[in-house]
Parts: C-alpha cells; structure tokens; sequence
C-alpha cells in the first residue's frame, strides 16, 4: 500500500486507504491484511457502521510514530465528514473519545486534529460542541488549559451559534466548571457554574443541587464577596428555607456574631471554617467602613467589631483593602482608620436614603463654596474701580444693603 492518502478520491477508496494504513501499524502484512478484510466487508454488509468502526480503530494512530499519522488523522476526518447525517452524530463522538481518551503524549497533534475537525464542521453545527469539548479534555489532561482562556471567553456566543439545546449548554458549562476546579481555576470554575445556574428558570432537583454548589463554592472561595448577584438568580431564590439559603444570607448580612451562631448548629456546611470566619470578619469591616464614611474609625470600634486585639486592626485594614473592599487610611499615631470609600453588601431602600443625604449635604457645601466665591468676585472688582463692594442680605426683611 502507498502511504501517499487522497482526499480527492472516492469515499470507498478513502476507506480502503485508511484501513491499510492502520493494518499495517497493527503490524499485518499487506497479502493477508485481516483489519482490512474486516472493513471491507463491513462496507458490504453495513456501510453505515463502517464510519464509527474506523473512528474507534485511529485510536492506534496515537500509539505509533509515523510521519504520515497527521494525514491519516486528516483522511479520518474526510471520510467522517462524508457519513450519512443520521450516522455522522455517533461518528464525531467516537472519534473524539479516541483523541481525548486514548493515552498519549502527543498532545499537540491531537489538539491539531480537534482543531481541524472543529473547523472542517459547519459553524453552526452542534457537533463543534463535541469536537471543542474533546478539545477541552485533551488540553487539561496536559495541564494547559490556561491556553484556550481566549477561547473560552467566547463560549456563551458559540453556544448560541452551535444551536445547542439547553440541557447541552448546561452540560457544557457544568464540563468546563469541572475542568477549572481541577486545575486549581476556582474563579473560572465558579464562573461557568453560576452561568449553568443562570438556565434555571423553574425549580427542580438538578437547579436545587446546583444553586446549593454554587453558594458553597462562593462562601469556600477566598476572593468571593459577589453575595448580593449571586441571591438574585431565580435558583437561589428558590431555595429559601434551606441551610446553604441561610448561609448565603449570612455572608450578604451577618456579623461575626451571627457567624459562630450558624456555625454551632450547621459546622459540617462549612469546609473551612476558618476561612470562612476571615471573610466574615473582611466583610464585618466593609460594612462598618460604608457607615462611617470620611469619619475616623478608631482602633477600638474596629477591634470590637471583629473581636480581634487591637495589635491586630492594622493587618486588617490592610486585608480589607488588599481585597478590593475598602480604600482607606491608617493614622497609626492617633490609632485611627479614615475610609473614603466602601462596599456595601446590600444596597437597599435604606442605603439608598443614605446616599441621598450625603448628595444633599455635598449640595449644600458645593452652594456655600459657590457663594464665597461669588461674594469674592465682588469685592475684588470693586477694588479694581477704586472701591470695595460689599453686598449683605437680610433675608427675613428681604432687604440688600449696599
């Protein structure tokens, strides 16, 4: 047999070629070649199946060195592309399940190969959703999914693109979830869980156990305070009256006093309790900075919130605002903290009220400015006509004085 493949010729010639191919790595000889009788006749008797056989059968391909495996891999593909449509749906997961389960250290040719598939399919084919998921698999177990961060950025479009149902698409997002938390990606990871909870408009087993995974993925992560965004998915909301609800609204909440409560009756919700209490204390500290805003905090108000030493505020303070919550400043001569910005928590009816306030006040003094600044106009072009003008409003009588 030559090594040399057409794409040009027939689809029986292709498949002739292709089992040659993989007789001969099988290490039969070309007179007797049983692997190429096998197909051979299975074209015969059932063609259709012929397509699924062989994309089960390039696994072997992956074992052997050869300069011609990438032309074979890329004739696979042509004659796959060719199936009957009822057949071609079961031929592209087999032949994705070889590249992606069968062990080998050529990981570049199989991403190459993935890559050739995925874009040899229609763009809005669902089975790119099979070819990008083999993907996927193939560069995780070689540890470099951060590779393919550009890509997933786009997965949400292709998703629609692909046309995908929304079982599929959960499946998608809960695959990707999985493949980040394995390789220590918690945000990423957490990012596609709360995208497949994002799909649940009605309440049933599967958004139940998914909306309770992503509130005790976000309590566990150390650099998540997202509390507020995550309690408005109609999953969440439909898990009122449940434990991992309640912890939910603690973190939104609660204090460090109603952390240890939660604690006592529910430890086991918690893997890492410890943890859990730091992000609580981060969040206690937030909460005091947003309500005292441009006034000074001292060492012991904040000590007494967090029930910490007060040897300890300045690591804290500096915690909080390494965290991204809080800006402020430390006065360690006058043992104070000055914040000048804040998160809130919850940003309700009542914060709401207390933004307006503060508008009003910053109103009123922007006025008074604007008053000094105008009475100074005056008196200094007075002085420049050889005379000062002062202007006085009596306002009960209504009367200027001049």
């Amino acid at each position: 047999m030559s090594n040399n493949f057409s794409v040009q010729s027939t689809s029986d010639a292709q498949i002739d070629d292709l089992a040659f191919y993989i007789s001969r790595l099988r290490g039969e000889s070309e007179e007797d070649a049983p692997y190429v009788k096998e197909i051979q006749a299975l074209v015969k008797s059932d063609k259709n199946s012929v397509y699924t056989q062989l994309a089960k059968d390039v696994a072997i391909l992956l074992t052997k060195n050869d300069r011609e495996v990438e032309h074979a891999f890329n004739l696979t593909i042509v004659i796959l592309l060719s199936a009957p449509e009822q057949v071609l749906p079961s031929a592209v997961k087999a032949f994705t399940a070889s590249l992606s389960k069968t062990e080998s250290t050529k990981t570049s040719l199989k991403q190459k190969i993935l890559l050739n598939l995925y874009n040899a399919l229609p763009a809005t084919s669902a089975l790119r959703y099979d070819a990008f998921l083999g993907l996927v698999d193939v560069t995780a177990q070689a540890d470099e999914l951060d590779s393919l961060t550009t890509q997933l950025a786009n997965v949400d479009a292709w998703a629609k693109q692909w046309g995908i149902d929304i079982t599929t698409e959960r499946q998608l997002y809960q695959h990707l979830s999985e493949k980040l938390s394995q390789a220590g990606e918690s945000k990423s990871s957490l990012d596609f869980l709360l995208k497949k909870l994002a799909t649940y408009e009605t309440k049933d087993d599967e958004s139940t156990s998914c909306a309770k995974d992503a509130i005790l993925r976000a309590v566990a992560m150390d650099n998540y305070f997202a509390f507020e965004d995550l309690i408005q998915y109609t999953a969440v909301q439909h898990i009122k009256g449940t434990d991992e609800f309640q912890l939910l609204d603690l973190f939104l909440n609660g204090n460090l006093q109603t952390y240890t409560a939660f604690v006592s009756k529910h430890g086991g919700l918690i893997a890492d309790q410890e943890a859990g209490l730091r992000k609580i204390r981060l969040l206690s500290l937030a909460s005091l900075g947003s309500e005292n805003l441009a006034r000074e905090l001292t060492y012991g108000e904040i000590s007494k919130a967090l029930d910490i030493n007060e040897d300890q505020v300045e690591m804290w303070v500096i915690d909080v605002i390494r965290a991204g919550l809080v800006e402020a400043k430390l006065d360690q001569l006058n043992k104070t903290v000055i914040v000048h910005r804040s998160i809130y928590r919850v940003f309700g009816k009542e914060q709401w009220q207390q933004l307006s306030v503060r508008l009003n006040t910053w109103k009123d003094s922007l006025n008074d400015i604007l008053a000094v600044i105008g009475n100074a106009k005056l008196i200094a072009g007075g002085a420049l006509q050889g005379g000062a003008t002062v202007v006085v409003e009596d306002k009960s009588e209504g009367i200027k004085t001049n």
